[in-house]
């Protein structure tokens, strides 16, 4: 893990189009910006982790779907 130390307004760059921006420190708390391209999903850890689980779960379920009858052809 690379550590490195920000002020507010300064930046970090991640690879060619992703760049994150200290927005403000405040105690705890720290804001940050994210400038990437809209194709790069971008989630926050526990946002990840549910959705991760959800993916999990709905893999390895053992229900079948229900069998949908094809629609008949016209003419035929």
């Amino acid at each position: 893990m690379l550590i490195i130390t920000r002020r507010p307004g300064e930046k970090i760059i991640l690879g060619d189009d992703v760049t994150v921006t200290v927005m403000e420190v405040s105690g705890q708390t720290v804001r940050i910006g994210i400038d990437a391209p809209k194709s790069l999903p971008i989630y926050r850890e526990e946002i990840w982790a549910a959705v991760k689980q959800e993916n999990e779960a709905a893999a390895s379920a053992n229900e079948q779907l229900p069998q949908v009858p094809r629609p008949a052809r016209p003419g035929r």
